[in-house]
């Protein structure tokens, strides 16, 4: 357990810390943290684990999407990304419901860092891990961000291409 204190406290921290606090995305441990807490849930399987690292994840969450406008890094996106992948697996067990946070993620970070080919290809690997929970629990949200997608395709060309198309094609 030594680990997951130590990650969670990384988190915390970060509140307090001004730069953290104001640019989450600038502080490479943080999106190491949410990983790392996001496997030790996986692995331990322990709702109690993940009622105590929800909130951290969370506020952080709130923190990345205010410093958006004011953000020049672009690690934002895969930040996000690491936060959203800890929601869809287990937001039921926290109550917590992804379809805000995913639009938030698509209207908010996406439609600013769509020619960010690290974002990109992450953005389409999420997807693709997620086609059947996304369009069986958020049937509007694809369709609504498509565009956005066809958008991020034209930006990002032949890298992301196939993986594109493997996600359209179990899409339509």
């Amino acid at each position: 357990m030594g680990d997951w204190d130590f990650y969670l406290r990384t988190l915390s921290n970060s509140a307090r810390d001004s730069n953290a606090a104001n640019n989450p995305a600038s502080d490479p441990a943080l999106l190491q943290a949410v990983k790392k807490l996001y496997e030790l849930c996986k692995a331990e399987n322990s709702e109690d684990l993940v009622a105590r690292a929800y909130p951290q994840i969370n506020r952080l969450f709130q923190r990345s999407v205010a410093s958006l406008s004011e953000s020049r890094t672009t690690s934002n996106g895969l930040l996000l990304l690491a936060i959203l992948q800890f929601c869809l697996d287990f937001g039921d067990l926290v109550l917590h419901d992804a379809d805000p946070s995913l639009r938030t993620f698509f209207r908010s970070c996406l439609s600013r860092e769509f020619a960010d080919p690290v974002v990109a290809e992450a953005t389409i690997d999420f997807l693709n891990v997620n086609k059947k929970k996304l369009l069986t629990s958020f049937p509007t949200l694809l369709p609504q961000f498509f565009p956005l997608m066809l958008k991020l395709i034209a930006w990002n060309g032949e890298r992301l291409e196939n993986s594109f198309l493997k996600w359209t094609c179990q899409f339509w």
